[in-house]
């Protein structure tokens, strides 16, 4: 009789915690606006469709998942997506994305332009259309990455008061792209050294983004 209520005890904790995780394995898009981090990347509705949980993957960054479901990131928490320009190819061949910095207090601020597309025939070819896109002269350089069969590589240039990340990834299994274009400006009030210090952090946390993505293949996506 004993035996059997400790097995009865043990049911009914396993249970508990199993129902437990199942509670805290809520989307934030299903969760209201109170309860979600205050940043402007959760705080934007938009935004929030994409992020997996409000636990950060360290800090100041969220798990973020494309829509097209076919790369993740960690996503900087003082983002936003803008929703006008977001657009999804047909059959989720494509994906693009435009994210900023809403924080006017910040001394210099970026804009991502992100274009994803399931099929990239060759990486001179993408690297030649962002050469003509920029009317530059890219000269790209393979960064070290941790994903197994995934390449990355990044130029930068100066274009009229910004400096410019270009970022080019594939993967060579399934020849998935991702072409990037990271624009960084300063506040109008900054001395150049200042402007100059200030696009140093921002260059710094725009590789930490661009080191975290990696392409979901082809069986996550489905």
């Amino acid at each position: 009789m004993k035996t059997f209520i400790v097995l009865i005890l043990i049911t009914l904790i396993v249970g508990g915690c199993g129902m437990s995780n199942e509670n805290n394995s809520v989307y934030p898009s299903e969760m209201n606006a109170n309860e979600l981090p205050d940043v402007p990347a959760f705080q934007d509705e938009f935004t929030s469709e994409f992020l997996q949980s409000v636990d950060p993957v360290k800090s100041g960054y969220y798990p973020f998942r494309s829509g097209t479901e076919s790369f993740t990131m960690s996503f900087p928490e003082d983002f936003t997506i803008d929703k006008r320009s977001y657009n999804v190819g047909p059959e989720n061949n494509s994906e693009f994305i435009s994210m900023s910095q809403t924080d006017e207090r910040k001394e210099a601020f970026v804009n991502h332009r992100i274009d994803y597309i399931n099929y990239m025939s060759d990486p001179e070819n993408s690297r030649e259309r962002m050469r003509n896109s920029s009317g530059q002269k890219l000269e790209f350089e393979e960064i070290n990455t941790d994903f197994k069969n995934q390449h990355l590589e990044v130029a930068e240039y100066e274009s009229g008061p910004f400096s410019v990340i270009a970022t080019l990834i594939w993967n060579e299994n399934n020849n998935q792209g991702i072409t990037i274009f990271s624009d960084i400006d300063c506040r109008e009030d900054l001395n150049e050294n200042q402007c100059l210090k200030a696009k140093d952090t921002q260059r710094e946390s725009i590789m930490d983004m661009i080191k975290s993505i990696q392409f979901s293949t082809i069986e996550e996506s489905e």
